[in-house]
């Protein structure tokens, strides 16, 4: 057997257990925005695929070519950005988009952007009016909150500072309508974090301000 096949079993075996250890945690929508580098609301217009090796089909990268229409989190990182990145196979968490408008979010890393399954991504008009408030004016003013999911009750947080989450079963796969998904995690002007599930921007009152904490 050359060296040329072994090198190229030994790959495909690492490639099967990255495709075996591909899995993304359950977390709310706010967890994925806050964890992100940049979150935009944003239209696909093209796609290509970049083959690293022809000797290995299917571990390239596909390129969408992207008009951004407006953006919710790192607008210090966006530097015009025109294209995103993903893993060619969806085994290895790779994200095949169609044209139209979606709202994504992911990293920033060495090729650019970089988007996979297991961040927060959405057809634009499968979210709701509450969750695209939610991108605009709120989730950004609870990054400094954390959400502790509960899985026995009595559920109550350890500190001011979390929001307890207690449907945890309905985190994933996203389901349309499901209510956790319509709130949103916000601190307080008293300095406490707590469920917001009112309409358009939080007032004064309900929120602080995240310079002063």
């Amino acid at each position: 057997m050359s060296a040329v096949t072994l090198a190229l079993l030994f790959f495909f075996s690492v490639a099967l257990k990255e495709v075996q250890a591909c899995s993304c945690a359950p977390g709310h929508p706010q967890e994925l925005f806050c964890m992100s580098d940049i979150v935009m609301q944003a239209k696909v217009t093209g796609e290509k695929i970049i083959h690293n090796n022809e000797n290995l089909p299917g571990m390239g990268k596909i390129v969408y070519e992207i008009q951004v229409i407006e953006v919710f989190k790192g607008f210090d990182k966006i530097n015009e950005i025109q294209h995103v990145y993903t893993n060619e196979m969806s085994s290895i968490c790779g994200v095949r988009l169609a044209f139209g408008q979606y709202l994504l979010s992911g990293s920033i890393l060495a090729e650019g952007f970089f988007i996979s399954m297991c961040d927060y991504l959405e057809l634009w008009d499968k979210l709701s009016l509450m969750q695209k408030e939610n991108l605009k004016y709120r989730y950004l003013k609870g990054c400094n909150c954390t959400i502790f999911t509960c899985i026995e009750k009595p559920c109550q947080p350890s500190t001011k500072n979390q929001c307890v989450l207690t449907d945890w079963t309905s985190l994933w796969p996203y389901e349309d309508g499901i209510s956790v998904h319509q709130s949103a995690c916000i601190r307080h002007s008293n300095g406490s974090c707590g469920w917001y599930n009112g309409t358009g921007q939080p007032s004064e009152n309900d929120t602080i301000d995240m310079s002063e904490v």
